[in-house]
C-alpha cells in the first residue's frame, strides 16, 4: 500500500497517520510511504531507471519504506553521507554539554533473551544472531540536535521519529555497476594494549565476521558477477564521546549487469534485512530474533540510501535513537551472538555501543605566500579567530607558519586546517585555474558562512551545471562563485561586490576597506547592468583575477 503524504515543514511523516489519506495543502511537501516491499521496489526502480534522485529508508521488517524524491531540494528529512548532504552541520551551534545519560536494562533481563537465542543456536536455527536492546536515554538534546552534533559516515534524521549516526555501509553502486559492501563485525577499546592484535585473534569475533562476510557475499551474488572479498578484517578507528574504539570490517565487491538501475528496487529489497544486523541463515534467524526481542525493531537496523541519478550510496541504520509519541527517547544497540558467545561479554558490548560520536567541525584558511612572505595575515587571523569563537566558544590557539625553503620564491598557497586548534599546515605551488565556462545556478538553501572543509554542497552545484564554475543565486540574489567572491564592473567603470556573499572573503573585505569596491545587493535580473565579472580570493587580487564578460555567463 502506498500513501502520498503531504506534510508541513517540521511536522513530517507522523506515525500512525491514515495511510490512505492524501492532504493537498498549499506550501506542503509530498513524501511517499509504502507498506509493501514490492510496491516500494517498483517505485525505486522506476525513479532509478529515469535517473531521478531520491532518498529511500527501509525498516528492518520490510514493512515500511519512505521515499523522498529530489531530497537535496528539501531540508526537513536530513541526511549526511559521504557522497551527498542536504545540510551544513558546521553552521549549527548548541551546547554539547546538555547532558546525555541512560539506564541500561538489568543483566538478568538481557540474559533471558540471550538464552532464547542460545537455544536457537544449539537447535541449528542459526549460526549467528544479532540480538539488540532498547535503552531509555535522558537528554535535553532534540533528535535534530543529536543529528547536528554527531559525526558519522551515514547520518539520517526523520522528524519526530528517529535519528541515526551510523558508521556502517550497506551497499554502494557506482555508475558503471560496481557494487560493494563493507560489513562491520568486531569492536574493541583502542586504548587496550595491542588492541588490534587482540581482536583479530579473538576466535568468537573471527567466526562471527567470517559468517557475515559469507552471508553478504552470497547476497551480492544474487545479482552480481565476479563477487569477491577484496579486503578482509581491516581495522578503522572511531572516536566517541566516551571512548576510542577500533572496529573491524571487510570489503566485498562484484559487478552488476548494465541494466542494474531498472532493477535497483529488487536489488535492495531482496538483500533485506541487512546480514550484519540479522544473522545467518536469514529466514530462521529473523524468526529467532522476533521470538527473543518480542517487539518489532522498526527502522532500527533497517537501511537508507541516496541515489543521485547515476550511483547509489547507502548505510545500515545503527547507532540509533528513536522517539515515541510521548517524546521519550530510546537508544537501540546490539551485537552478534554465536555458539562461542558469553552473555556477560555480549551485554557489556551492547552497553558500550550507547554513545554519541561528537563531531568537531574543521575549517581551512588559504594564505597567499609571495616570495616567502604571508600576505594580509591580520585579515586571515581575524577570520580564524571569529570562526573558533563562534563554533567552539574559545580563543584561537597561536598560529605558527614555518615557511619551507621551496616556498620562499614565487607564489605559494599555504593551507591551514583547524578545528578548535590548528591541525595541519600545508604549502603547495599556486597555479590559477582558468574558467572557460560559468553558469548561473539556483539554490535557496545553500549556506557557507564559515570556510568549512566540507564543500560538498558547492561541488554538487558545479557538477550539476557541468561547467568549469558557477555563480550561485540564493533567493534571487547573486552571492559567490564556488570558491571565489565576485566583483562586478558596471558600464561606467564602478566596481561592486554582492552584499549577499556566502562567505566574507579576505580579498573582498580588504577591497571594501580600501574603498576599491562597494557592497551592493545584486539581483539576478540586474546582471544586465554590468559588463564584467571578476573572480577574486586570497590567492587572486583584483588585478590578478580572471575576468569574464557577464554576457558569457550561461543562463544570464
Amino acid at each position: 500500500m502506498r500513501a502520498l503524504r503531504w506534510c508541513p515543514y517540521h511536522v513530517l511523516l507522523k506515525p500512525r497517520m491514515n495511510p490512505d489519506a492524501v492532504f493537498l495543502l498549499s506550501g506542503f511537501m509530498a513524501y511517499s510511504t509504502f507498506f509493501d516491499a514490492g510496491e516500494a521496489a517498483e517505485r525505486i526502480s522506476h525513479l532509478a531507471a529515469r535517473q531521478k534522485p531520491f532518498l529511500f529508508v527501509a525498516d528492518f521488517e520490510c514493512s515500511e519504506f519512505i521515499i523522498v524524491e529530489e531530497p537535496l531540494c528539501q531540508t526537513d528529512v536530513l541526511f549526511d553521507i559521504p557522497s551527498a548532504s542536504n545540510v551544513n552541520k558546521d553552521l549549527f551551534q548548541t551546547a554539547c554539554n546538555k547532558g546525555f545519560t541512560f539506564q541500561p536494562e538489568p543483566f538478568d533481563r538481557y540474559k533471558r533473551r540471550f538464552d532464547i537465542v542460545e537455544k536457537g543456536l544449539h537447535r541449528g536455527d542459526s549460526f549467528l544472531t544479532n540480538l539488540t536492546v532498547k535503552t531509555p536515554v535522558q537528554t535535553d538534546l532534540s533528535l535534530k540536535d543529536i543529528f547536528m552534533i554527531t559525526e558519522a559516515r551515514y547520518s539520517l534524521y526523520v522528524p519526530n521519529r528517529f535519528v541515526c549516526f551510523s558508521p556502517e555501509c550497506f551497499v554502494t553502486i557506482s555508475a558503471d555497476g560496481r557494487i560493494s559492501t563493507h560489513p562491520m563485525k568486531g569492536t574493541i577499546d583502542a586504548d587496550i594494549p595491542n588492541a588490534k592484535d587482540v581482536i583479530l585473534a579473538d576466535k568468537k569475533e573471527s567466526a562471527e565476521h567470517a559468517t557475515v562476510v559469507d552471508l553478504l557475499r552470497n547476497d551480492l551474488s544474487m545479482f552480481a558477477e565476479k563477487v569477491r572479498v577484496e579486503r578482509y578484517r581491516y581495522a578503522t578507528e572511531l572516536h566517541t564521546s566516551r571512548a576510542h574504539l577500533l572496529q573491524i570490517s571487510s570489503e566485498i565487491v562484484g559487478q552488476l549487469p548494465a541494466d542494474w538501475r531498472q532493477n535497483l528496487g529488487r536489488i535492495i529489497t531482496d538483500m533485506l534485512p541487512a546480514g550484519s544486523v540479522s544473522g545467518a541463515p536469514k529466514p530462521s534467524t529473523v524468526r529467532l530474533i522476533k521470538e527473543a526481542e518480542e517487539e518489532p525493531r522498526g527502522f532500527y537496523s533497517g537501511v537508507f540510501g541516496y541515489f543521485d541519478g547515476f550511483s547509489l550510496d547507502s548505510g545500515v541504520i545503527i547507532r540509533y535513537i528513536e522517539q515515541d509519541d510521548n517524546g521519550c527517547k530510546f537508544y537501540r544497540s546490539g551485537g552478534g551472538i554465536t555458539a562461542m558467545s558469553n552473555a556477560r561479554n555480549e551485554y557489556d558490548e551492547v552497553i558500550e555501543k550507547i554513545y554519541l560520536p561528537i563531531r568537531k567541525p574543521t575549517f581551512s584558511e588559504v594564505i597567499c605566500i609571495n616570495n616567502g612572505k604571508p600576505q594580509h595575515l591580520p585579515y586571515h587571523l581575524k577570520r580564524m579567530e571569529r570562526t573558533v569563537r563562534d563554533i567552539y566558544n574559545k580563543p584561537l590557539s597561536e598560529l605558527h607558519l614555518e615557511i619551507p625553503d621551496e616556498a620562499r620564491k614565487g607564489r605559494f598557497k599555504c593551507r591551514v586546517e583547524y578545528a578548535d586548534a590548528v591541525r595541519k599546515v600545508e604549502f603547495s605551488p599556486y597555479t590559477q585555474k582558468e574558467r572557460k565556462s560559468v553558469a548561473l545556478v539556483f539554490d535557496d538553501n545553500i549556506c557557507y558562512k564559515y570556510k568549512s572543509t566540507d564543500r560538498r554542497q558547492l561541488a554538487r552545484l558545479v557538477q550539476q551545471a557541468k561547467t568549469d564554475d558557477v555563480i550561485i543565486v540564493r533567493n534571487g540574489m547573486i552571492t559567490d562563485a564556488s570558491y571565489c567572491n565576485l566583483v562586478f564592473e558596471d558600464f561606467d567603470g564602478n566596481l561592486f561586490t554582492p552584499s549577499d556573499a556566502l562567505l566574507y572573503g579576505i580579498c573582498r573585505q580588504r577591497l571594501i576597506d580600501d574603498g576599491v569596491v562597494k557592497e551592493r545587493p545584486i539581483r539576478v535580473d540586474e546582471l544586465r547592468h554590468y559588463k564584467t565579472v571578476y573572480f577574486i580570493n586570497a590567492m587572486m587580487d583584483i588585478c590578478d583575477a580572471q575576468r569574464m564578460a557577464v554576457a558569457q555567463i550561461v543562463g544570464c
